[in-house]
């Protein structure tokens, strides 16, 4: 049985975000996703010329999943407290299972050893949580607060998660990102 080229591309780009979320760009291989995929080397190719193309494939998909995901949570939870812990959880949920990484946030960490468009693909990840964040803050604000505040918040919030899936990741242990993450609240980061 042949598959279908679109669902050929889905299973390579699944194959290679497990791949990245794992070990990052540099450890990411054509042979390694082929193999996870069950096709030669050269179907990978087809699909996407260069490593590079593959990856801001990747990260482009992953992106536009959170942006829906964001979607979602706004449609569900209403109150502003409420979606950023729904973020939270979204953020958890990705290092509990396997004890992977944020994506876009392993391709940041190897800024220098990636291509332009997979920078491009990162710096649009990184702005729209910075800016779905910023907005969810401003909600939750007491007061009306300054748009530049906000966005400086937000950017610490998003460093702050991000780092602490970082420690929590090498140290093996999830409740290390529990606790890390109820101390942001505590010292107002996160709005309680």
């Amino acid at each position: 049985m042949t598959i279908a080229p679109a669902a050929t591309a889905s299973s390579i780009l699944d194959a290679a975000q497990q791949i990245m979320q794992a070990v990052g760009y540099n450890g990411l291989s054509f042979r390694d996703v082929a193999s996870a995929v069950g096709i030669k080397s050269a179907s990978v190719h087809y699909h996407f010329p260069t490593k590079g193309h593959l990856a801001a494939a990747v990260a482009r998909r992953y992106t536009d999943r959170l942006v829906a995901h964001f979607d979602a949570i706004d449609q569900k939870r209403p109150d502003p407290r409420a979606a950023l812990a729904a973020y939270v959880a979204t953020i958890r949920a990705t290092l509990e299972q396997d004890g992977k990484m944020c994506l876009c946030g392993m391709l940041a960490a190897e800024t220098d050893a990636v291509p332009p468009e997979v920078k491009a693909e990162v710096r649009r990840f990184i702005d729209l949580n910075v800016t779905w964040l910023a907005t969810m803050l401003g909600r939750a604000a007491s007061a009306p607060t300054d748009s530049d505040v906000m966005r400086d918040h937000a950017m610490a919030l998003f460093a702050a998660l991000e780092g602490a899936m970082m420690i929590a990741r090498g140290a093996g242990d999830v409740s290390r990102f529990d606790a890390m993450s109820t101390q942001f609240g505590r010292i107002g980061l996160w709005p309680q």
